[in-house]
């Protein structure tokens, strides 16, 4: 009875630090994240990762390279692009799109082909990109994913 009771209390000790330390745990967690706060990033090298996070997706064609600035420390090419057609958000007629290629060499979009943009809202440098992953012109394949991704629901803020 001695053994059973020992081994009783010693589970009911360890039940209770667990129990302790996940209240510890999770009250660390909650005062990090805000309510309403999601506790994971998006997917921004798919088009299903990206387009819920993204306040436009449009195909455009590329207008003219405009510049290259430094933002935020990082060296940025700057687009002109005509919005030809929208599947989500409300972005209209010639646009600025700031794409930072993390390829070397650094990948330039063509002036003349059509690409896919999935962005933020506009700001001093233009509409954010949101999509990292490898932009190529656009075809019927990947329009039809596109088109898949930004029927997906809004993500929260």
């Amino acid at each position: 009875m001695n053994k059973k009771t020992t081994a009783l209390a010693a589970g009911a000790v360890v039940a209770g630090a667990l129990v302790v330390g996940g209240w510890f745990g999770y009250q660390q967690l909650e005062s990090q994240v805000a309510a309403g706060e999601v506790l994971r990033g998006y997917d921004a090298h798919t088009p299903a990762g990206t387009a819920p996070h993204s306040e436009n997706v449009f195909t455009g064609r590329v207008k003219a390279f405009e510049e290259q600035r430094d933002i935020d420390d990082w060296t940025t090419d700057i687009y002109r692009v005509d919005v030809v057609s929208v599947l989500r958000g409300n972005v209209r007629g010639t646009v600025l799109v700031p794409f930072a290629s993390d390829k070397e060499p650094a990948q330039r979009l063509v002036d003349g082909e059509t690409y896919v943009f999935a962005t933020q809202g506009q700001d001093a440098d233009g509409y954010w990109l949101m999509y990292q992953g490898e932009m190529k012109p656009v075809d019927d394949a990947q329009l039809a994913v596109w088109k898949e991704a930004a029927a997906l629901p809004v993500a929260p803020e």
